[in-house]
């Protein structure tokens, strides 16, 4: 009897969602009436989870690919609350970063990339507009441009060598090598050290909480996945943890940029040293001024945290 009571529950609770959710999407459909937006076509979907429950079992990239085969290369998913568009052809993708690139330039902000992207302001998650165009135009003619990057060379070669040391000596020792450590490790020493510098003691510390930060960007986090719920956040612990590890990254940013305005105080370096890193291009930027926006330390640490974040991600394989 409990069981059968157990059941009804449940069965009541269930129909009483299902009529919920009809009676918003009827109001919904009658509040937009004839001008509602034509979407394109998805799989179904389900109260609350909406078409998460399509990905389960696969990598995430695997399944829309395997969905857009079913439903087109344009393709709307809602996953939790949010609606997503998925793009999975070449000409689909033309018209988006081409032929209407203004309008999908601005990208979303969810829970998470607001924290480690520090209220979108870095590059890559901040709206499109003139703090944009002035961060682009810094990227691309200081810290980008091909004057910049030759000089990191020597950086490169020395840890290409470094890496090829160490498979020559498992080589020798019949070591199996696995390359994709060795190769992450290659990224991430060559990049650290060129934003960064050579003297970088808090060099682990900073790539471990990096590796957080993109595990958190990444997975389908519920904080994310359903914005409008506090509950959601507060019950996985999702925010608390992206601030623990924002707030530890953004410590030992602020210790590095510290060391190196005691470092230029006491040397002397100025514009167009031979043996600057980024931070060092940043920081002169910042002393130069006459920029449209202000360029403050919180600028600048977010645009060195996604300086590191974009290569750190590639090398892992998570883009």
């Amino acid at each position: 009897m409990a069981d059968l009571h157990t059941y009804l529950y449940l069965g009541l609770a269930l129909v009483s969602l299902l009529a919920v959710q009809l009676a918003r999407r009827r109001r919904s459909s009658a509040a937009h009436g004839a001008g509602a937006l034509r979407l394109p076509p998805g799989p179904w979907q389900l109260p609350i989870i909406g078409s998460l429950h399509h990905l389960v079992g696969k990598l995430p990239h695997q399944a829309m690919r395997d969905l857009a085969r079913r439903h087109g290369p344009v393709m709307m998913l809602r996953l939790g609350e949010v609606p997503t568009l998925v793009v999975s052809s070449p000409e689909a993708a033309r018209e988006v970063t081409k032929t209407h690139d203004t309008s999908f330039a601005s990208r979303p902000l969810s829970a998470t990339t607001r924290v480690f992207s520090n209220g979108g302001r870095d590059i890559v998650f901040a709206p499109y507009g003139d703090y944009w165009r002035q961060l682009r135009k810094i990227t691309v003619t200081e810290l980008l441009s091909a004057r910049r990057v030759a000089s990191f060379r020597a950086i490169r070669e020395e840890e290409v060598a470094a890496m090829l040391r160490a498979v020559a000596a498992s080589a020798a020792a019949g070591r199996a090598v696995e390359m994709r450590p060795l190769l992450s490790a290659l990224v991430s020493d060559s990049t650290v050290r060129a934003v960064m510098g050579d003297q970088f003691p808090h060099r682990d510390v900073f790539l471990r909480e990096l590796d957080r930060s993109i595990e958190r960007v990444a997975g389908f986090n519920p904080a994310d996945l359903w914005p409008s719920s506090r509950l959601a956040g507060c019950l996985t612990g999702t925010m608390r943890q992206a601030k623990k590890c924002w707030d530890t990254m953004s410590s030992v940013l602020e210790s590095t940029i510290q060391e190196h305005l005691q470092k230029n105080g006491s040397s002397g370096g100025g514009a167009g040293a031979t043996d600057e890193d980024l931070i060092d291009v940043l920081l002169r930027i910042q002393k130069e001024g006459g920029l449209q926006f202000p360029f403050d330390m919180d600028v600048i640490k977010s645009v060195i945290h996604v300086s590191d974040y974009a290569p750190h991600e590639l090398s892992q394989g998570t883009v």
